[in-house]
């Protein structure tokens, strides 16, 4: 399980970021033609946060690349090194890490290239989906069919518009100063990304959730994927009561300034805690499924197997 834990640690800021510059970026794009808060501001405040996004990605997917050579060998990170090459032409992972890496490369130019407002959004939209294709090819989803893909995809944008939308009204909020009109409508978005995001949450984690643990109540309660999946769950669901709180209370009367602080300091906690969301799903996507068989998931139990016949290294708890 440390094993599990560390690498989850490694991968959780590449998938928050990935996910919070997708959802940003489609967050600038639905506001961009609201009065009261130009483009170029907006686009201005929430910079300094693509750019250490952007540079989170860029460094630490090699560290990932290192962590996951390690793991497949059975060797230490200093000894991993000269064995990084073979892994990223002979196994599944590493062809999608090289995918991975040349747009994480890219995605740094656009945050730092002199580029129109509209864009740079469109860019870092384009790039950081991409990014969350790669990651969706590197999870449980892969022992499945390309639906299951298609699906964890899906899951990953929904979390990465309700996140970004979140952050991205705090962070021009606060650093923007908009007008309190400007406020009010993007409120109003961020309710409505907020809303069918969940709804693709729900149905894509039900999804996914069967793949994994079918209708098995045992496996729910007792194995290690089901007992990471109810705490995300758990988790999740306190941060749909802050966003109904949100909705229900604040929104209708979201004109005025002092419903406007509240909201605003709501929704700063509503994404601290979508940040914890984000990293068990980091751990769930490491955690070995509850069904038992084999796993294209380097590292997740003892043993490991290499298949000629796919180019993977396997793993299997058998």
């Amino acid at each position: 399980m440390e094993t599990l834990y560390g690498r989850a640690l490694l991968e959780w800021p590449l998938v928050f970021a990935s996910a919070a510059t997708f959802g940003t970026a489609t967050f600038v794009l639905a506001v961009r033609g609201f009065d009261g808060c130009p483009a170029d501001s907006t686009i201005a405040a929430l910079l300094p946060a693509w750019r250490l996004m952007a540079i989170a990605i860029f460094f630490g997917s090699p560290i990932v690349v290192l962590n996951l050579t390690a793991e497949m060998s059975g060797a230490s990170w200093r000894e991993a090194v000269r064995l990084v090459p073979e892994v990223m032409s002979h196994t599944h992972s590493g062809e999608v890490w090289g995918r991975a890496l040349i747009v994480a490369a890219l995605l740094l130019v656009c945050v730092f290239a002199p580029l129109a407002s509209t864009t740079r959004a469109v860019a870092l939209a384009f790039f950081s989906a991409v990014l969350m294709f790669c990651q969706a090819q590197l999870g449980h989803a892969v022992d499945h069919a390309s639906m299951a893909i298609l699906v964890f995809l899906i899951h990953q944008a929904a979390a990465g518009s309700w996140i970004g939308a979140l952050l991205g009204l705090w962070i021009v909020a606060r650093r923007a100063h908009p007008s309190p009109d400007w406020v009010a409508r993007a409120a109003q978005v961020v309710s409505t990304i907020a809303i069918w995001s969940v709804a693709a949450l729900v149905l894509s984690g039900a999804y996914t959730a069967y793949q994994e643990l079918g209708f098995s109540i045992d496996r729910l309660l007792f194995s290690s994927y089901g007992r990471t999946l109810r705490v995300k769950v758990a988790v999740f669901c306190v941060v749909l009561s802050i966003g109904a709180y949100n909705r229900g209370r604040l929104l209708p009367d979201v004109g005025a300034s002092a419903t406007q602080r509240i909201l605003l300091r709501n929704v700063g906690t509503e994404s601290l805690v979508l940040g914890v969301v984000v990293g068990l799903a980091a751990l769930l996507a490491n955690t070995p499924p509850a069904r038992g068989h084999m796993m294209s998931h380097p590292g997740a139990a003892i043993g490991t197997l290499y298949s000629p016949a796919r180019g993977i290294f396997r793993t299997s708890t058998e």
